[in-house]
């Protein structure tokens, strides 16, 4: 595998796995992002996404998907090992190219304290 594949098994899919990380895990909120975070014992590190209808039209919100699934796909090597995310963009959020998803993935992962080094 690549080390920066993003495959099917990188995504929470399945509604039991939402409800884990919700139910278990922590919220971290951001001026962009909601996000709640689980860690697990497994290596794995997974992100699901839920985007209102709030944030825009259907081309809008498939955009900011596409956008943060690239993000946590470069990013998740500073990710703690066995993770699971799931992220919220706000109504009204403008994220609208790579880098400012990027920068709000940093930010969020900071806040959160999911940095692999601890920090």
């Amino acid at each position: 595998m690549k080390k920066f594949a993003f495959s099917r098994a990188s995504r929470l899919r399945l509604k039991r796995e939402f409800e884990a990380v919700f139910d278990g895990g922590s919220k971290t909120v951001t001026s962009d992002l909601v996000a709640w975070h689980l860690p697990v014992g497994d290596k794995k590190k997974k992100i699901g996404l839920m985007v209102s209808k709030k944030t825009g039209g259907a081309v809008k919100r498939n955009r900011l998907k596409r956008l943060l699934r690239e993000a946590f796909r470069l990013t998740s090597t500073e990710l703690k090992e066995g993770t699971r995310l799931i992220i919220y963009p706000k109504a009204g959020c403008a994220m609208d190219t790579l880098a400012q998803a990027r920068n709000a993935l940093d930010t969020l992962r900071r806040r959160a304290r999911l940095n692999d080094d601890g920090k």
